[in-house]
């Protein structure tokens, strides 16, 4: 989601924030995606939006569990007398046996909230780097100790004083994420990789029966950074040229997806590894393999360019294939800077940070349900510590080919 100017005040961040491939997606689809010209909603949207857009309430923060052994002032969420399993860490470190397996008290459903019962949590490049402290420069608190994890699928056990869209049974999912940083105004977010999560009922979305948990968590997060990047900050039309750097990264294979969907020219990057895993989901117009050949020499008349890889000197080089007046978005290096309009006649060129949407949320669901979206889990991972440990070294690895998704409850 996109940086503000506030938020990236003394900004230090790495050149590139996610390895190549980190992780791809593929596999989702329920109600259509609000403002998009390319899906055309099947069905009225959910009661509880008094308009496409819908007015919600200001989110509210979720709450963290609290070591037995020591309570952190920083968490203020109403807890329960119960415990629950977490993974947690205490301090910020690279280290990835810094992520505890912990036995921490259990939230209760805050005002305005849901706690809900994890089914399953999808693991993403950013929170090994939330872990590491890469972000605390950009103006993201970072209260310790943390519960890692945004993507959430599961059950409502209990609705919090307000909360009447949602009822206690009904399965939800969703990105805990604030707008543009992890945090709500300072209050932090997260908390997924745990049994028990409060949720701020106005970042829900109801999963369809039809997909599951695994790929409900798998979606958000991805599907809501590759839909703003093309249709909030490129303003991607119908007829359009569009080059996804990184077609076998989580975000970016969601992007071609949605491009095609939206009826634009797609090309996209690849590697000898990946490249069957690109073309499976028959939505490129034009391959380019980047250790094979410079994409910059073998396009032009781009009307966009979505940067999923952080590639070296990638702004540079995308200049070399935009039209005067196209759009460079980034979400995966500073090099470019923060203001969208810095850079004209570059009608947007900037690093970008999700924001939360239930209805984009719903849109990516009704998509994937429709099987016009695919979210590809490559691999589950047991909520133990050794699962915990494996599922993050994959992730940090840059490997994966699909999602990386805890299976909980």
């Amino acid at each position: 989601a996109a940086l503000t100017m506030r938020s990236i005040t003394a900004f230090q961040l790495p050149t590139s924030l996610h390895p190549r491939y980190s992780i791809s997606a593929p596999t989702t689809a329920p109600h259509s995606i609000p403002a998009s010209p390319f899906i055309r909603p099947s069905f009225a949207p959910p009661a509880r939006f008094s308009s496409w857009k819908s007015s919600r309430l200001d989110p509210k923060p979720s709450s963290h569990g609290t070591p037995t052994r020591a309570f952190s002032a920083v968490h203020k969420a109403k807890m329960s007398s119960s415990t629950m399993k977490a993974v947690q860490y205490i301090e910020n470190s690279d280290d990835l046996s810094a992520a505890k397996f912990v036995e921490v008290l259990a939230p209760s459903a805050q005002p305005g909230c849901a706690l809900i019962k994890v089914a399953a949590a999808a693991v993403n490049p950013v929170d090994w780097k939330v872990m590491a402290g890469y972000l605390k420069g950009a103006g993201w608190a970072m209260p310790l100790p943390f519960i890692m994890g945004y993507d959430i699928s599961g059950v409502i056990t209990e609705v919090g004083e307000g909360v009447t869209a949602f009822n206690v049974g009904d399965e939800v999912f969703c990105v805990n994420w604030g707008q543009g940083k992890h945090d709500d105004e300072g209050n932090p977010v997260g908390g997924a990789f745990a049994e028990l999560v409060s949720v701020p009922a106005s970042k829900l979305s109801k999963k369809p029966k039809e997909l599951s948990h695994e790929v409900a968590a798998a979606c958000a997060l991805v599907g809501t950074t590759a839909y703003d990047c093309l249709f909030k900050c490129a303003e991607l039309e119908k007829g359009q040229r569009v080059l996804v750097l990184g077609g076998a990264s989580a975000v970016g294979s969601i992007a071609i997806q949605l491009a095609k969907n939206a009826g634009a020219w797609v090309a996209a990057t690849h590697s000898d590894r990946n490249l069957e895993y690109v073309k499976a989901f028959n939505a490129v117009d034009e391959l380019i393999n980047y250790k094979q050949k410079a994409w910059e020499d073998e396009l032009k008349d781009i009307d966009a360019v979505i940067d999923c890889v952080g590639e070296k000197g990638g702004f540079a080089r995308a200049k070399k294939v935009l039209k005067p007046e196209g759009a460079f978005v980034t979400i995966s290096s500073a090099d470019v800077g923060f203001d969208p309009k810095g850079h004209p006649p570059l009608k947007y060129a900037a690093f970008y940070c999700l924001a939360n949407s239930p209805e984009v949320q719903d849109g990516l669901a009704s998509m994937i349900v429709a099987g016009r979206l695919k979210v590809i889990v490559e691999s589950t991972y047991p909520f133990t510590e050794e699962g915990v440990q494996a599922i993050l070294i994959k992730q940090k690895s840059g490997a994966a080919c699909g999602k990386q998704v805890l299976k909980l409850n």
